[in-house]
């Protein structure tokens, strides 16, 4: 491991192809590159060297040296490499996406075993994930760590889905590698990644960050938080009847316990505002045939955090409520007949439960929970599922007050900007995907502004003034309602839209891809589709209706409201009766629309006093989002005001 080239430089390397690119040194060096021989100049107190551009290509090799050291950099290709930055969705792995998208690991086996020069090569789909870091002092100008891993079976489920889907359809497409510099960190609101100077119309953000510039003030903070969750949680430990009594056994006499429906929130069956420990326990009948294989028990997600057990064995935990529950029971755990469930469950902050409309259930483990039919009959050890909804015993073990806070130094200003995005923007760059805005939804009044300031801030870090951006428009999230014109989540979809009109920027409309009870819905494959149809179309010209039908136009004319698009394709069409909402004297009035020509949808307000404001698509999770282009894709969520 040399200690005078930045982690970038390493063996499996991807290059921004036809664009010099940048080796920067601690040390005077030399480099040996595609058959010619460059010289470091001092820059800054640093070496740098400016290779030539390079073609679309490789493997090729970079020879390095300075006077005591020599470093060969292998496996190198010239390709295009994006920067994919934003929170959870983004670095959302492979990983958690398995269980539905398990032929990718097919694909990328098959693939790298039968590959020839002429075919696709997803060996050539690369990653290098930034340490994920924060630094309110100084703007670095390196990374701590990191390595290039390219995609192959072992590799695969470290890769950040939604990258993953995009940069296989770019590769299947014009057959170029494709570098992924991953810079994205779960929970992190837009000015998490903006510079001191993209925040300029924000001192307050800045004066927020600038204050745990010194390190004194950090260690603190952080020590006086630990200090909280840590006396809350030992609290729990002496205090929860379900430790002390070892109601993890089987044995357990549960008979007096309360019974409660699952899944569900704790509050419907009478928990309401509760902070403690809850146990819950369910006896289930297992057949000999099944006992004797390996499991699998999938329980949605729960919050806050749980630890499981089958007949007195752990079988697995998480810390955190978003993480699905998939855990496995190995063989020898079950046994036939009777057989107990038990679930130790910690509520930090009032809103305890299970997720409702999840996969919750106890399967074999050569089959997936969500195509087994649930039978009265005995089943075969092979299709075994029982499904485990309903009825269950459940027993407070203690009871406490709200769960203190933990700090997150990366979710506050300029901080990941600082140590994440200043040093990837020194590399020149195909593009930017960027999928952010959730941690937003408290302050989505200036999303607009922030989110156009920091592209444009990039831009010009990057030193390319129309560097491409794609981002995602917000999916779908919580339970399904009317149209409201204070929606915070529809009010982050306007603002990111409204991003389009700076040049080279394209949306992937994502709507209907979310999952009402769900912060991380699972169709990346969806996501990453729909962002390389935006790249296509802007640096490409393809031929494609991306981003979805986009209000282009409208009139009102003999009491009917008539709305144009642009983006249709080959036509509108609805999955059902369209709707749209009504502001007007009468309050909000749901009017059905009818599609009246190939881009023009139409509705009649003859009877409706003094229309001021239509909504469409216009909630968190709006009922109303029936229409769709030909190509599939949903039409953009609009606020069209009249008067």
């Amino acid at each position: 491991m040399n200690d005078f080239l930045s982690p970038f430089l390493s063996d499996g390397l991807v290059i921004q192809r036809d664009a010099s690119f940048p080796v920067w040194s601690r040390k005077r060096i030399t480099v040996v590159f595609l058959g010619k021989t460059y010289e470091s100049k001092s820059v800054n107190g640093k070496f740098l060297i400016m290779l030539d551009p390079a073609c679309a290509g490789g493997p090729f090799t970079m020879d390095i040296s300075s006077d005591d050291e020599k470093v060969t950099i292998r496996d190198i290709y010239s390709g295009d490499v994006w920067l994919c930055a934003g929170q959870s969705n983004m670095e959302l792995m492979m990983q958690r996406l398995r269980d539905d998208f398990s032929e990718e690991w097919d694909d990328v086996n098959r693939n790298n075993i039968a590959v020839n020069k002429s075919d696709i090569n997803f060996s050539l789909i690369r990653q290098f994930k930034v340490p994920q870091q924060w630094d309110f002092a100084a703007v670095r100008d390196d990374f701590s760590g990191g390595c290039w891993q390219k995609a192959a079976e072992n590799t695969l489920h470290e890769f950040s889905g939604t990258a993953w889907f995009f940069a296989k359809e770019m590769h299947k497409k014009y057959r170029v590698p494709v570098g992924l510099l991953m810079t994205a960190w779960g929970g992190t609101p837009i000015e998490s990644w903006m510079s001191k100077e993209a925040l300029a119309d924000f001192p307050e953000k800045t004066a927020e960050g600038m204050q745990y510039a010194d390190a004194a003030v950090r260690e603190e903070t952080v020590k006086n938080a630990a200090f909280a969750i840590q006396e809350w949680e030992q609290k729990l430990l002496r205090e929860d009847s379900g430790i002390k009594n070892n109601w993890k056994d089987p044995g357990t006499d549960i008979r007096e316990w309360e019974d409660i429906t699952l899944p569900g929130d704790f509050a419907d069956s009478g928990i309401k505002s509760f902070c403690g420990i809850i146990w819950l326990a369910k006896d289930i009948e297992i057949p000999a045939d099944f006992a004797e294989k390996d499991a699998k028990i999938w329980l949605g997600t729960i919050v806050d955090s749980d630890t499981v057990y089958v007949n007195g064995t752990e079988v697995g935990n998480t810390g955190y409520r978003y993480p699905p529950r998939k855990y496995p029971v190995k063989k020898g755990i079950l046994k036939p007949g009777k057989n107990r469930i038990t679930i130790r469950v910690i509520c930090n902050n009032g809103e305890g439960g299970f997720t409702r409309d999840k996969h919750f259930s106890l399967f074999a483990d050569n089959q997936e929970s969500r195509g087994a039919e649930i039978s009265s009959q005995p089943a075969s050890p092979r299709n075994f599922c029982l499904e485990l909804a309903g009825t269950w015993k459940r027993m407070i073990g203690c009871s406490a007050q709200t769960r203190p806070g933990e700090f997150f130094f990366q979710r506050l200003p300029f901080g990941n900007y600082n140590a994440m995005i200043a040093p990837v923007l020194k590399y020149p760059l195909k593009g930017v995907i960027w999928y952010q805005g959730e941690s937003n939804d408290s302050s989505s009044g200036s999303y607009a502004q922030m989110f156009t300031s920091m592209i444009q801030d990039w831009r010009e870090k990057n030193g390319c003034s129309g560097l491409p951006f794609f981002f995602v428009q917000l999916p779908i999230w919580k339970e399904i309602s009317d149209n409201d014109e204070n929606s915070s989540w529809a009010a982050i979809r306007e603002a990111q839209k409204a991003a389009l009109s700076l040049p080279a920027t394209g949306m992937a409309a994502a709507l209907e891809l979310g999952e009402w009870n769900d912060l991380h819905p699972l169709n990346k494959k969806g996501v990453g589709i729909r962002l390389f149809l935006a790249a296509d179309r802007v640096l490409y010209g393809a031929e494609n209706s991306s981003p979805g039908p986009t209000v282009k136009g409208f009139n009102v004319k003999d009491g009917k409201l008539h709305i144009s698009f642009d983006n249709c394709a080959d036509g509108l069409y609805a999955k059902d009766t369209a709707y749209v909402s009504v502001l007007c004297d009468e309050g909000q009035i749901r009017a059905p629309v009818a599609i009246t020509g190939k881009d023009v949808i139409s509705a009649d307000l003859s009877a409706v006093s003094n229309p001021k404001k239509i909504l469409y698509a216009w909630a968190d999770n709006p009922r109303d989002r029936q229409l769709f282009n030909s190509a599939g894709l949903p039409a953009i969520p609009f606020r069209i005001i009249l008067t």
